[in-house]
């Protein structure tokens, strides 16, 4: 990315038995729901060659991040996950925001 707006990353890889159900929903229902939720400027997706499917939610800006994941629209986006407890291999949610400038102490002995 080429600016320092927070974003969320979603990583999840279903067991195998589930992948096909799951790329459907992930790509037909998860994805219009995270584009459904106020103060994100952009929903992405994507799959890794290990079968891992991706979800980049980029926040319009840092004021956007709690307003956004408090939302009655993110709550009913992540209320669809529960359907997969128990059929993914792996599921990770991050994240990522600029940190602003830090003050520097200076220690007197």
């Amino acid at each position: 990315m080429n600016d320092d707006r927070p974003f969320l990353l979603v990583r999840a890889k279903p067991l195998p038995d589930e992948a096909e159900r799951f790329a459907r929903w992930f790509r037909e229902v998860h994805i219009r729901d995270a584009g459904q939720i106020p103060g994100l400027a952009k929903v992405r997706s994507g799959r890794t060659p290990g079968g891992a499917w991706l979800a980049m939610l980029i926040f319009a800006n840092s004021e956007a991040v709690q307003q956004a994941l408090s939302s009655p629209e993110a709550q009913y986006a992540r209320g669809t996950w529960a359907q997969w407890a128990g059929k993914l291999d792996e599921l990770h949610i991050e994240i990522f925001a600029a940190l602003g400038a830090m003050p520097i102490f200076r220690s007197r002995s």
